[in-house]
Order: structure tokens, then C-alpha cells, then sequence
């Protein structure tokens, strides 16, 4: 039974991993074996075997001779892959491609300093915002403290590097009056049913767009979202610049039943009527993507003459008529599928600001 590359369970309950030890003398691959009692000892030994077979350790010291660049390619594509979704695999290659190895990929792993930190980071600044850096040296920091364990630099320089403060977006709710002009014009067509799912159940644009009608249970009256699709861009050595993808939703969280109201559910079964499809949202081509969706809430927005008003805006306008109802946190969170209660107290800190003070008011009459 094979898991992962070039590494196999044997009959005998080990695992075999196999690496390239070099080339014969007529120019085939001479291979070099591993074997231990589990695949995460194989698994390790064979990336350390990676780098002595291309000259990056001298002797015996386990001193690692090869670029920033060299660790990072070897981190990513043999240590990372297993665990990671194919967006966010594409988010740290394309990360530290653009930015990381034009300036430090070339350097010496055990010559990055805590001063090429800083540079790195000065160099960002003058092109990417305060929360696009975080997670650009987050992705290095997570890399070099691999090479830390793995005793190939002894401090990772990454520690006391000062980031910029990322100053937090205020997405505004929109009003009564306007969530009711969005929902008479979104209802004019079955074009405007996501602008309503998002609404009236606070799913994300993706989840909207992955929807199937076996989600849906119309006896129970739930939505299951179990399953987001968006557009990743591709590594640059691929063909294509970017690629739509259907994966598990954002977090353990975000998979997560969602009860359906009436006018939700009426607007469901009449589209389901005339549906040929398995997904709920479609176009011409089949299922749609967000970008899609969102040039469709653009349209409906110049109809009516609304301004300024990103997609995102409609699952914050939910729950905001959710804690203007009185609606628990806890449940809000779970609605939303935040992946804990403080997220959502974060997110939400002016929509409950009136919440408390009306609780300091009925303190004040005690």
C-alpha cells in the first residue's frame, strides 16, 4: 500500500522509501533505500537524504549548504503538500515566489539574519498593505522554524522581526431600508437568488456557489454547507494563471447546517422546479464562480443606485439583523460558521455596542 510519494508499506508492516543516490555509469538512476517501522520516520529521513544527495550537508555535521531558496522549495513540496488544501498550497508557493526569493532566495540558509528580516519586510511595505505582509512572513517564519528543528540554523531570524500593524476593514451592515430594496430586486430573478441566500442564512460567497440541491433537506427545512469553490492562482511554472477549485469549507466550523426561512425556502423549491442542475446557482456554462456572482450583485446595485457595497456586506448585514433581534453569540457564531465565539465578538464589536448599553441601563434601574 503506497502513502505518499516513493514511499510503501511493506508486507512485513514497514516502510520503504526510496530515494535518488546518484547515476551510474550509464547515466541510470542508482536509488538508495529507507526503512523504519512508520511513514512519518521514513518520511523524514528521506527529506534529510534530498539534501545530502544534492550536496547540501558537509560531512557529517548536518550542516545544511544550500539557498534560503533550496530549504524552502524542500519544506513546501516534501514536509507541506501532505497537509495542505490545494489553495493554500498555492498561496505559499505563489508567496514566496513573488515575494521572498527575489530577495532572499539566493542568500545561504545559514546566512539570513535577522537585519535581512527587516529589509524584507521594508521592501514589502512600499508595495503590500500591513495584513498581506503578515501573512508573507508568516509563511517564512513557519519555513525557517522547520530548518530550526531540523538543526540546520540554530535561531530562526525571523523572531524579533517588528511587523507593521494591519489596521482592521470596517465592512458597514447595510441598512433596513436598503436590505429591502436588495431583496424586491434580487427576487425579480432567479439571478438574485445567492444576493438572498446570503441574506438570509450569512453563507459565504463560495459556499453559495458550491451548493447542491442535495444540501438542501426541504422537509427539515436546512441547509447543510459542507463545500466552498473559488478561484486560486496558479504557481508560475503552470500553464494557467488561475484555476477554480471546490473544496471543503474554511474551517471545522464553517461545515455547519443553517435552518431555512419561508421566503428562502419558497424562492429554493421554485427555482429547484425549473433546475437541471445539482448545484442551486447556475449560468449557461453550469455551475457559476464568486466572480460571477459578484458581477450579478453589481448589476442589482446599479439598478437601485447602491454605492460602495462589496458581497461580503450582505453576510454582515445578516448578522447584524441577527443581534438587532437579540439572537445569542453563540448561536450567531455557529450561523456564521466562525471557528470560535471571539471572532465573531471581534467582527461584530459596534453591531452589540447597543446591546450593552442596554444592559448598563437595566443595571442602572437596580
Amino acid at each position: 500500500m503506497a502513502k505518499g510519494e516513493n514511499i510503501y508499506k511493506r508486507k512485513d508492516g514497514r516502510w520503504e522509501g526510496r530515494y535518488p543516490k546518484g547515476r551510474k555509469e550509464d547515466g541510470s538512476i542508482h536509488y538508495g533505500y529507507i526503512y523504519a517501522r512508520s511513514y512519518r520516520l521514513v518520511k523524514e529521513q528521506l527529506i534529510e537524504k534530498k539534501a545530502q544527495t544534492t550536496v547540501f550537508y558537509l560531512g557529517s555535521s548536518k550542516k545544511f549548504r544550500g539557498t534560503l531558496g533550496d530549504w524552502a522549495n524542500i519544506w513546501l513540496n516534501d514536509i507541506m503538500t501532505p497537509r495542505l488544501k490545494e489553495s493554500t498550497y498555492a498561496s505559499y508557493s505563489n508567496n514566496l515566489q513573488i515575494h521572498i526569493f527575489p530577495m532572499l532566495g539566493h542568500r545561504p540558509l545559514e546566512k539570513v539574519t535577522p537585519f535581512d528580516m527587516d529589509k524584507l519586510v521594508n521592501q514589502l511595505s512600499s508595495s503590500l498593505s500591513a495584513s498581506s505582509i503578515q501573512i508573507v512572513f508568516r509563511i517564512l517564519k513557519s519555513c525557517l522554524e522547520a530548518a530550526k528543528e531540523r538543526g540546520y540554523i540554530y535561531l530562526n531570524p525571523c523572531e524579533r522581526t517588528i511587523l507593521p500593524k494591519s489596521q482592521k476593514k470596517t465592512v458597514h451592515a447595510l441598512t433596513r431600508k436598503q436590505q429591502k430594496a436588495v431583496e424586491a430586486e434580487s427576487m425579480k430573478s432567479e439571478k438574485g437568488l445567492p444576493i438572498l441566500l446570503a441574506l438570509e442564512t450569512g453563507m459565504r460567497i463560495g459556499e453559495i456557489c458550491a451548493l447542491k440541491w442535495s444540501d438542501i433537506d426541504f422537509e427539515e427545512s436546512v441547509i447543510h454547507v459542507q463545500r466552498t469553490k473559488q478561484r486560486i492562482a496558479m504557481p508560475k511554472s503552470s500553464e494557467m494563471r488561475t484555476k477554480i477549485i471546490e473544496t471543503v469549507p474554511k474551517t471545522m466550523n464553517a461545515d455547519r447546517l443553517i435552518p431555512l426561512s419561508l421566503k428562502v425556502k419558497t424562492a429554493l423549491l421554485r427555482c429547484k422546479e425549473r433546475s437541471t442542475s445539482e448545484f442551486v446557482v447556475t449560468s449557461s456554462q453550469g455551475s457559476v464562480e464568486p466572480r460571477t456572482v459578484s458581477y450579478r450583485f453589481e448589476q442589482i446595485k446599479k439598478r437601485i443606485g447602491l454605492l460602495n457595497v462589496p458581497f461580503h456586506a450582505l453576510r454582515h448585514t445578516f448578522a447584524t439583523r441577527c443581534v438587532e433581534l437579540g439572537v445569542n453569540i453563540a448561536a450567531i457564531s455557529s450561523l456564521l460558521g466562525h471557528s470560535s465565539i471571539k471572532l465573531t465578538l471581534d467582527t461584530y464589536t459596534n453591531s452589540f455596542f447597543e446591546e450593552q448599553r442596554a444592559a448598563i441601563d437595566k443595571l442602572a434601574v437596580l
